[in-house]
């Protein structure tokens, strides 16, 4: 039995056929859920080969558990969570590396430099701080709040009386846009996280 002839399987049918040995069932739920993966992942990161990465890694798990996961569990929920929860660890990853990248750009602006060193960097932090400026005013409202006062989510969400969901969603956007205008230059977005 091909995976065409498949096609007409519930998720539920597909993963018990699987779990009792046929790959055949495993690889008609990746084909039917993988694109819809990728496209989600995307619209959350921006990033077409991160999102790629996510949704593979997301189904090896799956594989991998096959014989640990319950009989009633549903591919497509636990595809759906398991990929929510790699975009939010994608996303503290990128904010912890931007952090420690502007940790160096800090250290490195306090060692004696020389003038035009000094000058260049003026003109960075100045650029860098009018594309915050240019964020819509809510996602540079829940920016400013996050890296000026160091608030975390919840925090910031009570602040600006919205869900902790919509403030992370305003920061990946707050990213998402700073990133297309620097370029996608790291050192430049870590600057971000400097000069607000």
């Amino acid at each position: 039995m091909g995976i065409i002839q498949f096609a007409d399987h519930t998720d539920p049918e597909l993963f018990a056929l699987w779990r009792l040995g046929d790959e055949k069932a495993f690889n008609t739920l990746y084909e039917r859920h993988f694109i819809r993966l990728v496209n989600l992942a995307y619209k959350k990161t921006g990033d077409s080969a991160a999102a790629e990465e996510l949704v593979q890694d997301v189904f090896l798990s799956f594989y991998r558990q096959k014989h640990q996961l319950r009989d009633d569990t549903l591919p497509e929920s636990y595809l759906f969570i398991a990929l929510k929860n790699r975009v939010f660890n994608y996303h503290r990853q990128l904010l912890a590396q931007l952090r420690k990248d502007a940790a160096l750009w800090k250290q490195a602006s306090m060692q004696p430099r020389e003038v035009n060193v000094q000058l260049e960097l003026k003109e960075l932090q100045a650029y860098v701080k009018a594309r915050i400026q240019e964020l819509p005013p809510q996602c540079r409202a829940v920016f400013l709040l996050s890296r000026e006062d160091q608030l975390s989510n919840k925090e910031v969400a009570e602040r600006l009386n919205i869900s902790v969901n919509t403030v992370e969603q305003h920061m990946r956007k707050a990213l998402r846009i700073l990133r297309a205008s620097l370029g996608n230059d790291v050192a430049l977005i870590a600057l971000a996280w400097l000069v607000i």
